[in-house]
């Protein structure tokens, strides 16, 4: 069964390049080429694609309306291919919001040392974006919407080293020097031996059947594909937990955690909270630092409850959404007795930085009992442990469901560790939020 991908893109040089690299999976299908978003709507429509790679700045009409139509009328998991600057930051962090599943900086700008990291980058996501659940989630059936069980998302279920290792993929950062540097860093030699393994490649595909004879897996795939891909060992993290004492607490508290498909997520449940919610709310989203300031204020503008991105050494205030800078840890201190932010650089944990676990421990020790803890959708393990301390502890803890996730794996963990209180749809977590928030 091979992953049929749609790339749209304005430039035809892209278009190519970016094909190039999908080609290293022998999973990987590419069905067309869209040149703007007119014919990006016409071909998803035609092929219904498992993933499409799309631009956002196209001619005619722009990958993000284009974008709006395909989740209206044909939801496909879209990697959104995106270029860091003033001009299109908030439409990247519009189609995040939309249900896009996941983004890549285009290569455009970069240097021709990230080149190597921009093309395991670009494969894994589109090879993890097949299996998600985004058709399923915006099924339009009624009397359909989660009942049904992915066969895909099955294949999820044994890959969760495969999202540990997507969180070790950092974002590229743009250089301002070789900036005419799209070269995906092929050698004419070397683009000669990938035209003959391609050609074995559909040789052997031939012979495959689409679904009841041997076939790589997609982990197969990935590590075959991604000579990186190996099962990275990293330093074991012991929390302190050890309780902070003299702590003037006036409320209670609420720690979310997310990772692939969480900025919608996050916007469904906010969007239900009230502005005069009587607690502080602080989230981990696992999002570039590019990210992070665009999709508070997406937030701030979309909810009645007020957003920011955290700052370190302020004091936690109720009514107040403290998102955790991008590439930095958000922890809950104290100063002259009150709970205040710690924001830091320091070593990733379960290859994340900011982590869900640094967030979700240090409130075990400020609030303890106090603290309510929510897993949403994402791939990996991070936030897991964490959401088990403060059910410890006594307080309460919530794992998003299969029926909603994007990806079912951090709050599928806990909830099989028994780590969860309850395990709800995105729609059903904000009044538990709200219940806590006032007691």
């Amino acid at each position: 069964m091979s992953i049929d991908v749609i790339i749209a893109d304005d430039s035809a040089y892209l278009r190519k390049s970016i094909s190039d690299i999908l080609k290293g999976s022998e999973l990987v299908k590419i069905l067309e080429f869209a040149k703007d978003g007119e014919e990006t709507i016409k071909f998803v429509k035609k092929y219904s694609p498992d993933v499409l790679v799309l631009d956002l700045l196209m001619p005619k009409m722009n990958g993000l309306d284009a974008f709006k139509v395909i989740m209206e009328e044909c939801p496909t998991p879209t990697v959104i291919l995106s270029a860091i600057s003033p001009k299109n930051l908030d439409s990247s962090i519009q189609a995040l919001l939309m249900g896009a599943f996941d983004y890549i900086i285009k290569p455009g700008g970069i240097g021709a040392k990230d080149l190597p990291r921009f093309r395991e980058e670009l494969l894994a996501k589109v090879l993890l974006a097949s299996q998600s659940q985004i058709k399923k989630i915006f099924k339009k059936e009624d009397g359909d919407y989660g009942k049904v069980k992915s066969i895909r998302q099955e294949i999820i279920d044994q890959i969760f080293d495969f999202g540990q290792y997507l969180n070790t993929l950092t974002p590229i950062q743009e250089s301002k020097e070789n900036q005419e540097v799209i070269n995906i860093g092929k050698t004419k030699k070397v683009q000669k031996k990938a035209t003959a393994k391609s050609e074995i490649k559909q040789k052997e595909s031939a012979k495959i059947s689409k679904l009841n004879v041997a076939k790589p897996t997609l982990k197969t795939s990935l590590q075959k594909s991604l000579p990186s891909l190996q099962k990275r060992k990293e330093p074991v993290y012991t929390p302190n937990l050890t309780p902070i004492k003299g702590v003037s607490i006036s409320s209670n508290l609420v720690v979310i955690g997310a990772s692939v498909g969480g900025p919608r997520t996050i916007t469904t449940i906010l969007k239900e909270i009230p502005s005069n919610f009587p607690a502080p709310i602080l989230i981990v989203q696992h999002l570039s630092a590019h990210f992070t300031e665009a999709f508070a204020d997406n937030l701030d503008s979309e909810c009645k409850i007020k957003i920011k991105v955290a700052t370190n050494g302020e004091h936690l205030k109720p009514g107040v959404v403290y998102i955790a800078p991008g590439e930095n840890h958000m922890e809950i201190s104290v100063d002259d007795k009150k709970p205040c932010i710690k924001i830091y650089k320091g070593t990733p944990i379960n290859f994340c930085m900011p982590s869900i676990d640094i967030l979700f421990f240090s409130a075990v020790r400020v609030y303890r009992n106090r603290t309510m803890g929510v897993l949403l959708t994402g791939m990996g393990s991070d936030g897991v442990e964490g959401l088990g301390s403060i059910q410890k502890i006594g307080g309460k803890t919530i794992s998003e469901s299969d029926e909603t996730c994007v990806l079912f794996a951090m709050p599928k963990i806990a909830a099989e560790k028994g780590y969860a209180d309850l395990i709800l749809p995105n729609y059903s977590i904000y009044p538990e939020i709200i219940k806590f928030g006032r007691k």
